[in-house]
């Protein structure tokens, strides 16, 4: 009787236990969320971004059509709202652009030797490229004059083409200004001198037939000129136009910008250039926009958004994939996107997923939604920007000093992904020519964050065919996804968030 008393005792209480044992709950939504987002995903996303059918995603063209659809459709998908226009993904802006219609360019640059000439042609894309504005044309043993700058600015003293006479003939021109001291009011009054376009334009209106751009990488900034041609080339050119001229590159350079004065000259080369290029001034971009609604009725006003620019060069004359810049960045962004509207997640403030156009151009996209908002850019708390984020081990953002609570969130939400973060002081004044999309928001009064990495021993080639999905870290870009998802879920929930701003 007593074995019985204890069997059922024990039964009793086993039951009892079991009774009180906790449910296996699956994973919440905030755990959904960091691990939606594959690998796999990253990795077919950015082979479509730079396959041949988008044709290197220059705004305007087909191929940056077909990438900015491809990512609607993944927005859709997902269940983002649209934040275009007219109900659509798509935030339109007019956008000319410049194709490159053929491989068959030069550039070919003739020597005096003794009473002949000696002929030289340049390797691409190291010390010759194509110029991504050129009209087709060709130009043959034109005579050669450096123009240093590039620069005609009466309300600076300064002008490059002061005593010469350039028509019909070729000028060389170095990219930027002189200037490159600290005041903020001489910044600001040598800034509109940095564009390209403006140096191509000024050189075309003094009657020049065409420029050699002293930089070797591809250049899609508008700017076209009828008739006139134009190509990049690197040092070792430059180094042979300034033979026999007893002056060197290097020391004409350092002159200049130590007495802000100009200087030119005629070289003692003469060039060929041919070039091929095909204008369309009726030419559209797109800003690609989604939109997860805030589902707090207080917090849902307020809004953050994450960018990216989608764009890059197009071919200049061979397919640039641009991999890590920008399709890293685009990934990031639709990762993070998938990850949160995906997973059941419920922000308290709306997130923006944007991916920008005309950012190889101009910053011309961001430049459109910062003036024509999809929400009021007051009530942004923050802007995160992703650009060329592919390589390297650690993980790094850029913030103003006025906004360094920002910081907080980027360096906690880098720690839960377990990687090492550095803070970089942003500017709190912008009075250069901005440089990154996220500056055209900056401009606006919304605080903003430039994420990167740190940590890479390779540099991929930059505006060039080459920059290809070879040299992109997915482990790190994976880890990118999850620290941006991260960092917006603590920033859309946090109901204390506390950035200072000023409109």
């Amino acid at each position: 009787m007593k074995k019985i008393l204890l069997t059922a005792v024990a039964i009793c209480c086993a039951s009892v236990s079991f009774a009180q044992a906790p449910r296996t709950q699956g994973p919440t939504p905030e755990q959904k969320a960091i691990n939606t987002t594959s690998t796999t995903d990253l990795q077919d996303w950015m082979r479509y971004l730079t396959s041949e059918e988008c044709r290197g995603r220059l705004t305007g063209d087909i191929g940056y059509d077909r990438a900015a659809q491809f990512v609607a459709d993944q927005f859709k998908a997902w269940g983002l709202e649209p934040g275009g226009d007219k109900g659509t993904y798509f935030q339109d802006f007019e956008h000319p652009y410049t194709i490159v219609t053929s491989t068959e360019g030069y550039f070919h640059l003739h020597m005096p030797m003794g009473s002949d000439w000696v002929t030289k042609e340049y390797d691409y894309p190291d010390n010759y490229m194509v110029g991504g504005t050129s009209d087709t044309g060709l130009i043959e043993q034109s005579e050669m004059i450096y123009v240093g700058y590039g620069i005609t600015a009466p309300e600076l003293g300064y002008d490059s083409y002061k005593g010469l006479d350039v028509k019909g003939k070729v000028v060389v021109c170095e990219r930027d200004v002189p200037y490159t001291g600290q005041d903020e009011d001489k910044q600001r009054a040598w800034m509109p001198y940095q564009y390209h376009s403006n140096k191509m334009t000024n050189a075309y209106e003094h009657g020049a037939a065409g420029l050699v751009y002293i930089s070797t990488s591809g250049n899609p900034n508008p700017g076209f000129n009828k008739g006139f041609i134009y190509c990049c080339v690197g040092e070792a050119a430059v180094k042979d136009m300034f033979a026999g001229t007893g002056k060197t590159h290097e020391a004409v350079v350092e002159q200049m910008k130590k007495t802000l004065k100009p200087i030119s000259f005629k070289l003692n080369t003469k060039c060929d250039i041919k070039a091929f290029g095909e204008f369309h001034p009726e030419g559209v971009g797109h800003n690609v926009v989604g939109i997860l609604r805030g589902s707090d009725p207080t917090l849902a006003p307020e809004y953050l958004t994450l960018g990216g620019h989608l764009d890059h060069i197009g071919f200049q004359p061979y397919l640039c994939e641009g991999a890590t810049d920008n399709a890293s960045g685009s990934v990031i962004v639709m990762g993070a996107a998938k990850n949160l509207a995906t997973s059941g997640f419920k922000p308290k403030r709306t997130i923006i997923f944007s991916l920008f156009g005309g950012e190889e151009t101009g910053l011309i996209g961001s430049k459109w939604m910062a003036d024509h908002p999809v929400m009021p850019n007051e009530n942004c708390k923050a802007l995160i920007n992703i650009d060329c984020l592919s390589v390297g081990y650690g993980f790094s953002a850029s913030v103003a000093s006025k906004n360094n609570s920002l910081w907080e969130y980027m360096e906690n939400a880098a720690a839960k992904v377990d990687r090492p973060f550095m803070r970089r002081q942003g500017r709190d004044k912008i009075v250069t020519r901005p440089r990154t999309d996220e500056a055209n928001f900056f401009l606006k009064g919304v605080p903003t964050v430039a994420p990167s990495a740190y940590g890479s021993t390779v540099r991929p080639p930059y505006h060039i065919p080459g920059d290809t999905m070879d040299y992109v870290n997915f482990d790190l870009v994976r880890d990118a996804v999850k620290w941006m998802t991260y960092a917006l879920m603590d920033l859309s929930t946090d109901s204390n968030l506390k950035i200072y701003k000023k409109f």
